[in-house]
């Protein structure tokens, strides 16, 4: 029974996202008002992440079976895929696939109980070409191969389509103890202070979220402040800070850091994120596509909304919804905060610029044009440990073994 509504309810989250609903906040949300919990939650989760990741390519699996797909209802639609993922993906028995996704069906049109077990007993995986085999659309595609070259925009993208782990930023002292003492399988991650955890619960359920312990952070995230080498007491702006999960990472590091956002409605969760992590933080409210009235600092993170491209593992609508349009709009603005950036940079003061994004716009083109309009600024080398590829200004993070994706650069003013 209760695999029954985790069944349901992943078809309900299904239809939410391709009505232009988030992903992550829908899922959570449906999961926390259902009586779910352990593997059940994971099921659902599985079956909702993995399906949007690989809609195109279910889409083509089912294409030879519907005549007319745009047809059916929504929630009907929404179960065939989902059956489909079950059953090519996740490779449960076709007759226990076949049994249970009817059953779905049948809940909300029984006429159509029918047609999906015809469906579902003769579905096979469909041929592979690039374009389905990479689950991107082919112009994105395109972008990423320019970027990192052939080999690594592969592996880029198929490697945002499996699941990741749960990573972990430490905090404090006794962190992995506590992570454990709550049921954790928790191993170190690839950078100091990251740890690759499983964890039986939510993350906000664990003590050691509660105490401050810990933040929900990919590594690859927590590399820009890193690279930033941010000393103590030393002034630092967090620039387009946001929930301020970098901020955070400054001011551990011991700067006396200044986030800056646009959206003052981000000050309350930042502060908030803060103090539980017993951290400090001024906070100012300036939008960066201009000039800003503040000092200039010694060190500056610009960590520039993007096209979030190298995130699709964990936010996989985005290549359903991403045009063009978006990521000449994303460059035209990262260009102008880099600019404001700039300004914001203390004569021989650091700063560092990066983006969840995977495309040449975002990153190598966007820096060597920035070095062209401020000669005043040279590069300086990023050493890296996580798997990269490196470009003449900075360097591309690939997505691999549960990382996100990032393109991030260091620069020195003279």
């Amino acid at each position: 029974m209760l695999q029954t509504r985790a069944r349901i309810l992943a078809v309900d989250v299904l239809r939410r996202v391709l009505r232009g609903a988030f992903l992550a906040p829908t899922l959570r949300a449906a999961l926390d008002a259902s009586d779910l919990e352990g593997a059940d939650r994971s099921f659902v989760t599985d079956l909702s992440y993995g399906t949007v990741r690989r809609l195109a390519w279910l889409d083509a699996a089912l294409a030879p079976r519907l005549r007319a797909p745009e047809r059916l209802p929504e929630r009907v639609l929404a179960a065939l895929r989902l059956a489909t993922y079950d059953l090519l993906v996740r490779r449960t028995p076709r007759r226990a696939v076949v049994h249970a996704w009817v059953d779905v069906v049948k809940a909300d049109e029984p006429r159509l109980s029918g047609l999906a077990n015809a469906v579902l007993r003769r579905v096979e995986a469909p041929p592979t070409p690039d374009d389905l085999r990479l689950a991107l659309p082919a112009w994105l595609a395109e972008r990423f191969e320019t970027a990192l070259g052939p080999d690594a925009a592969e592996r880029s993208a198929l490697a945002m389509l499996e699941p990741g782990p749960l990573w972990l930023r430490s905090y404090g002292e006794g962190a992995a103890q506590s992570l454990a003492a709550d049921g954790c399988d928790t191993r170190p991650g690839p950078i100091e202070r990251t740890l690759r955890v499983r964890a039986p619960v939510p993350v906000d359920r664990l003590a050691a979220y509660r105490n401050g312990l810990v933040q929900p952070q990919n590594p690859s995230s927590s590399l820009p402040a890193e690279v930033l080498a941010v000393r103590a007491g030393e002034r630092v702006l967090d620039l387009a800070a946001g929930n301020g999960i970098k901020t955070a990472q400054l001011a551990a590091a011991g700067g006396s850091v200044t986030a800056v956002d646009v959206d003052p409605r981000k000050e309350g969760p930042r502060r908030a994120n803060l103090a539980r992590l017993h951290l400090e933080a001024r906070h100012l409210t300036a939008d960066l596509m201009r000039p800003v009235d503040s000092t200039p600092a010694e060190a500056v993170l610009l960590d520039a909304p993007c096209t979030g491209t190298g995130t699709l593992r964990g936010h996989p609508e985005i290549k359903l919804r991403l045009t063009r349009e978006d990521l000449d709009l994303a460059a035209s603005r990262q260009s102008a905060m880099l600019d404001t950036a700039a300004d914001l940079t203390a004569p021989g003061g650091r700063l560092v610029y990066a983006v969840c994004s995977l495309t040449d716009t975002e990153g190598e083109d966007q820096l060597r044009a920035f070095l062209e309009r401020h000669p005043d600024f040279h590069v300086e080398p990023v050493s890296c440990s996580l798997p990269h590829v490196a470009g003449s200004a900075g360097i591309y993070l690939v997505p691999e073994d549960g990382l996100d994706g990032f393109y991030l650069g260091r620069l020195r003013r003279d």
